[in-house]
């Protein structure tokens, strides 16, 4: 799809910064394997060792570490999307988030739904109503739960998409009413779902980085790994749901601080992140990780119950949890490579090819 002129000068402050950005992509891969990881970790203490005492407590840390990752998905969308909204017409942006999400999504919950239809594991989601909130992504408003396992993310993702494409739209038509009306529906979006904040985090980092203003800053190596360090150790001490009153508690303050300045360094094309990130293992994970995050309990859940069926879950713990991560880790990257080639790059290659014939046509027409 060709970048197409915004029709007026886009903002001030939203200063072009495009381009393929290595940490970035990178950061995608590894926030997809930690959330696997934290199933892998959380899923064992949770439906295994519940009774080990030692494993619990070494687990509980490692378990929130990982699933802190989910809201680093957050913050790379607002740093990528918010810019993709400007650079493209409504209709070509929307139509490029709908290929890059539903067609995986929407694979995976007929799937769920399916499945949960012959076993009945789950019988409040097998209400129709539920299916179609979740199916149109309006289950937050509606307020039902998802379907697949970890498509609740998307709803945020896709809320956020369709607020940040009108609002581009408003300001670039020069539609006072829209802005008005768009400001007023983020600020609600913020307010009733604070987990959003990691969004407006992303979006501020690519101000400021539009602006070079990391550039200007001494000891920017040291001071990102620093901020790493500081923000892992924060992410492990708490499991980050966003519920009433957890915004009042200091370590939740702390982590969306530190989220902010680390992603703030990392983002940096020369930053410790970018060069450890730019392995060809780190950018292929970027590349498979939407399918992975996606794909991978329907990997993980499975194998847990194999695992337990043939007592590979011994008394050795660890050596049975790094076992059975090993092979769980293995056929959740196979499985999502063909995932991603199915249901992400052949949608696009599909529509791609139909949408150049399609011009072709409109061109011999016209002669």
């Amino acid at each position: 799809m060709t970048t197409l002129r915004a029709p007026h000068k886009l903002p001030d402050w939203l200063p072009y910064a495009g381009g393929h950005n290595t940490g970035i992509h990178g950061l995608r891969g590894l926030a997809s394997a930690m959330v696997l990881f934290a199933h892998i970790i959380g899923g064992t203490a949770e439906h295994v060792y519940a009774d080990n005492a030692a494993y619990l407590a070494v687990s509980e840390p490692l378990w929130n570490f990982g699933t802190f990752f989910v809201y680093l998905f957050f913050a790379i969308s607002g740093f990528v999307i918010l810019p993709s909204a400007f650079r493209y017409e409504p209709r070509d942006f929307a139509t490029r988030r709908m290929l890059r999400i539903y067609p995986l999504f929407l694979v995976f919950s007929l799937i769920f739904i399916a499945g949960n239809a012959v076993t009945n594991l789950q019988p409040k989601l097998n209400d129709l109503p539920t299916i179609l909130y979740a199916l149109s992504f309006t289950n937050l408003l509606a307020g039902t739960e998802q379907l697949t396992p970890n498509a609740w993310s998307l709803t945020y993702e896709m809320m956020f998409y369709f607020l940040a494409g009108l609002g581009a739209f408003a300001i670039t038509q020069r539609l006072r009413g829209l802005q008005l009306i768009m400001a007023l529906a983020s600020v609600a979006f913020l307010v009733l779902f604070p987990k959003s904040i990691y969004f407006v985090a992303g979006i501020l980092v690519f101000v400021l980085y539009g602006r070079r203003f990391v550039e200007k800053l001494p000891a920017r190596a040291l001071l990102e790994v620093i901020t790493a360090l500081s923000l892992g150790y924060a992410a492990s001490r708490a499991h980050f749901d966003f519920r009433a009153g957890e915004l009042r508690e200091p370590i939740t303050l702390i982590c969306m601080a530190l989220t902010f300045l680390y992603f703030l360094f990392a983002v940096e094309k020369d930053s410790v992140t970018a060069r450890l990130l730019s392995a060809r293992w780190a950018q292929y994970l970027g590349t498979i990780s939407y399918s992975l995050y996606l794909v991978h309990p329907y990997i993980y859940m499975p194998m847990r119950l194999v695992f337990q069926k043939l007592g590979l879950f011994s008394d050795n713990v660890w050596a049975s949890v790094l076992l059975f991560g090993v092979v769980t880790f293995i056929v959740a990257i196979a499985t999502s490579h063909v995932s991603y080639l199915l249901f992400e790059k052949l949608p696009v290659t599909l529509f791609r090819n139909w949408r150049s014939r399609d011009k072709a046509l409109q061109k011999d027409l016209s002669i």
